[in-house]
């Protein structure tokens, strides 16, 4: 997952970009500004359920004979939709693990 330079592409409504850097991070409003961390995951969560419906549809249209699809742009939104998915447990694999942790310091 470290090759993803873009993450609006996977996220498009995120507001978020992994290619700035820190100092340009600290100096810049981001679209986040303001926003909880429930409000933000759950955008991002809305975002990657909205690529697997978008992808289940292309392959049901394609499936039953749609002349106006495009199959390259099918396998596209599935790449996407799979993408996502992947980035997203990922970070959930992560939160895991930092929560697990947290709970293992002794106080």
């Amino acid at each position: 997952m470290s090759d993803i330079k873009n993450f609006d592409i996977l996220f498009p409504n995120s507001g978020m970009d992994l290619t700035q850097t820190e100092s340009t991070t600290t100096n810049s409003s981001t679209a986040t500004e303001g926003m909880s961390f429930s409000e933000i995951l759950e955008s991002t969560l809305t975002d990657v359920n909205a690529l697997q419906h978008d992808s289940r549809e292309s392959v049901q249209m394609a499936l039953s004979g749609d002349s106006s699809v495009d199959i390259a742009e099918t396998m596209v939104a599935l790449q996407k939709a799979d993408a996502s998915l992947k980035m997203t447990l990922e970070v959930r694999n992560k939160l895991l693990t930092a929560y697990q942790e947290l709970i293992k310091t002794q106080i």
